[in-house]
């Protein structure tokens, strides 16, 4: 990012604890920490007291509580607004762009408490305008696919920036070689072309020949977790009413961290289920995802009762029928 001057945080990254705590005692706060490794979505930390930073800093070098990923940690500035997630498919040589998407990291309502892997998404995202994408293409994607392109290591499958919306325009607060979880759900409810024939002209070099649809429409996922998520938590919990969450219109249930035994499910995992709805207008789809919800039961249960409220304070002020 530094070498191709794609906007993202002041960043420092450390390996040695002693030198990163200095460090942190120069800092003014909100400040993040990362772990450097892969965390399961939880290795990061936006911290508001210097002392919140020392404690998480102290758990991820000297307790290594996320074992090989906290070996090095990323201690960078606090990015203040909106986040949102972008997605595009690459062979290589071209790109095609996703709509836009948001997730919902932290585990409760309101942004509050720690972060996730993802409690929820809605797609497409009302508020970010046609000139915000030209924008983060630009200054983004294109600058990221040219950077490894002119490395020789032509990028080839899917490209997910995560960005912050920022009052200075988009910074890249993450990069990731995948689908997001839970975006990927809320896309597939978008998209139209189908997603081995995008593949495989991302593999054989021929996305510029295939043109990639979307539904119109919105598309949310409500993230059902498993009590304790994203500290401990129990498995083996039976899951009841999924069949009825489906008959609800235009829900589709994805399934995370579940098993079936004796033709009964039971949850295997954090976040065990993805809710998700298509409708014509977004409160349509939230709607029926969260009607979806309610037909969902196990012990334990837990879900943001808020996945795109942000969105829809928009949509009021704004007086759209989005």
């Amino acid at each position: 990012m530094q070498e191709m001057k794609i906007p993202t945080a002041e960043f420092k990254t450390f390996s040695d604890y002693k030198e990163a705590k200095t460090y942190l005692q120069k800092c003014t706060v909100p400040i993040v920490i990362k772990a450097s490794g892969l965390a399961l979505g939880k290795g990061v930390a936006v911290c508001k007291k210097i002392n919140e930073a020392e404690k998480f800093l102290q758990s991820a070098m000297i307790e290594k509580i996320f074992g090989e990923a906290g070996k090095e940690v990323v201690i960078e500035e606090y990015l203040e607004g909106q986040e949102i997630s972008i997605h595009a498919f690459s062979d290589g040589k071209t790109y095609s762009l996703f709509p836009t998407a948001q997730d919902h990291k932290p585990i409760g309502d309101g942004d509050t408490g720690p972060n996730t892997g993802g409690m929820g998404t809605i797609a497409p995202v009302p508020w970010v305008e046609k000139e915000s994408i030209e924008n983060i293409e630009e200054s983004i994607v294109r600058p990221a696919l040219k950077g490894l392109t002119e490395k020789g290591r032509n990028f080839t499958g899917c490209l997910y920036p995560g960005l912050k919306m920022t009052s200075e325009g988009p910074k890249v607060l993450e990069f990731n070689a995948r689908f997001g979880d839970p975006e990927a759900q809320s896309y597939m409810r978008l998209l139209e072309t189908d997603l081995l024939n995008i593949v495989e002209a991302c593999i054989d070099g021929t996305l510029s020949d295939l043109r990639v649809e979307w539904n119109s429409g919105y598309a949310a996922c409500i993230v059902i977790a498993s009590g304790g998520y994203p500290g401990n938590y129990e498995k083996g919990k039976i899951i009841t009413g999924i069949e009825e969450a489906e008959k609800v219109s235009g829900v589709v249930v994805f399934h995370a961290g579940t098993k079936e035994e004796s033709g009964e499910i039971f949850t295997s995992g954090g976040r065990v289920l993805g809710v998700t709805a298509h409708a014509p207008t977004l409160k349509g789809a939230l709607d029926c995802a969260y009607e979806g919800v309610s037909k969902i039961r196990f012990e334990g249960m837990q879900y943001r009762k808020d996945i795109g409220a942000k969105a829809l304070r928009f949509i009021d002020t704004r007086k759209h029928t989005y």
